[in-house]
């Protein structure tokens, strides 16, 4: 990813060439308090484009500067987070991933997101958010992001997956996690969790704390981390624009 370029004050872009990888179009997150210089507001207008924006759930007036220029309010992301977490700590389904996993991994990424910003947002078909799932949890066996990851088994294969991040402090973030849609309420994103919080990431550091993000539309999930002891934090708008809004088609030959 390159580095963000600051347009003006209180407006900067970073460009994400990960993520327009795979759109097939410029993708960036904007820090935005503030209009944009006539450029950029020519080109939302213009050009095909995949721009987020996050402000503060407080900060309503940011929100609504920005839905002016045509960003759409997607989600409502929350930050939950821990100190110490109460799930089982021991489960025979659950291990870390290897190289072996990978393909079933990615399989599974690609098919159980739900309610993730891509798969809220009407404008992406869901074909291309499940491509975005599939390849950031692919990004953990390519060596481009995360630090560890664990899996868990049910009725002899992959059903679930939990993609981890080592943040300041030694605080374990819960990156991605998922669990098959036939393995649902089987206790295994549970055990998963629970896993981690004595393990870490296998690197003999152990957690001194504990954060995840979610969506507000997920009760499911946020049911889940608060009975595990997790506490909301912060909570952010989720803000998309796709400038003059061309459909997203597949890659030939993809």
């Amino acid at each position: 990813m390159t580095s963000a370029v600051a347009i003006r004050r209180g407006f900067t872009v970073h460009p994400d060439a990960w993520l327009a990888g795979i759109l097939d179009r410029p993708a960036f997150r904007i820090d935005a308090v503030d209009t944009p210089p006539s450029s950029w507001k020519a080109r939302l207008e213009s050009d095909d484009l995949f721009v987020t924006a996050k402000v503060g759930a407080d900060q309503v007036a940011d929100a609504s500067l920005l839905q002016d220029l045509g960003f759409r309010t997607i989600d409502a992301a929350l930050t939950l987070e821990a100190s110490a977490l109460t799930a089982p700590a021991g489960d025979p389904r659950v291990r870390f991933a290897g190289a072996e996993d990978r393909a079933a991994v990615e399989q599974l990424a690609g098919s159980a997101f739900v309610f993730s910003r891509f798969h809220l947002d009407p404008a992406i078909p869901t074909w291309l958010a499940h491509r975005v799932k599939a390849a950031w949890a692919d990004n953990f066996f390519a060596g481009k992001r995360g630090d560890g990851m664990v899996v868990a088994e049910h009725a002899g294969a992959v059903a679930g997956f939990l993609q981890l991040l080592w943040s300041p402090g030694d605080v374990l973030t819960i990156d991605l996690i998922a669990v098959a849609p036939g393995s649902a309420r089987s206790g295994l994103a549970r055990a998963m969790i629970g896993f981690a919080a004595v393990n870490g990431v296998g690197d003999r550091r152990r957690p001194r704390g504990f954060r995840v993000g979610t969506q507000a539309a997920n009760t499911p999930s946020v049911r889940l981390y608060e009975s595990l002891g997790f506490r909301l934090s912060k909570a952010q708008f989720v803000l998309h624009h796709h400038g003059r809004g061309g459909p997203y088609l597949p890659k030939a030959g993809a």
